[in-house]
């Protein structure tokens, strides 16, 4: 940075633009470059299958709550999270809004980004969320959504 002349500040923003102008993807920001997406790989198999849900479920950041996104897969280890921003690494606190689906208000959860793609408007985020903290009550129901929501 000092070569360049540039503050931490600056080279934030200077990044910021590349991914919002669709030169980088968030992914390459952080140095995760996928390559080899047609690629099976044994070792990368899945522990638990994803769900993904016949309708869409409101999640948010719990200190956030205007920051809203939508459920777009889920399993009982993870979150794929469309409409909610984050860096990779970062631990959100998140809560899923449940009904009318089930006679509980919501589910609350903390979730580490394991993956983030950029899009240019805000919904059109997507990230991988690993869920790091849950109740064992609110664990049970996020396992009846998922029973009851999933397409099979």
């Amino acid at each position: 940075m000092e070569k360049y002349g540039l503050s931490a500040k600056g080279l934030e923003s200077a990044f910021t633009k590349l991914v919002n102008s669709g030169i980088m993807t968030v992914g390459e920001v952080y140095g995760q470059h996928r390559s080899g997406q047609d690629t099976v790989i044994i070792d990368d198999l899945r522990e638990l299958p994803r769900h993904f849900l016949s309708v869409s479920i409101p999640i948010y950041e719990a200190t956030h709550e205007k920051s809203k996104g939508k459920i777009r897969e889920v399993t009982e280890k993870g979150v794929g999270v469309a409409g909610i921003q984050a860096r990779i690494g970062e631990v959100k606190s998140f809560v899923i809004e449940c009904r009318p689906f089930l006679e509980v208000d919501s589910i609350w959860l903390e979730a580490e980004c394991l993956w983030m793609e950029a899009g240019k408007k805000r919904e059109d985020w997507y990230g991988g969320f690993q869920i790091t903290k849950i109740s064992p009550k609110h664990l049970k129901n996020l396992r009846e959504l998922i029973q009851l929501l999933s397409l099979r």
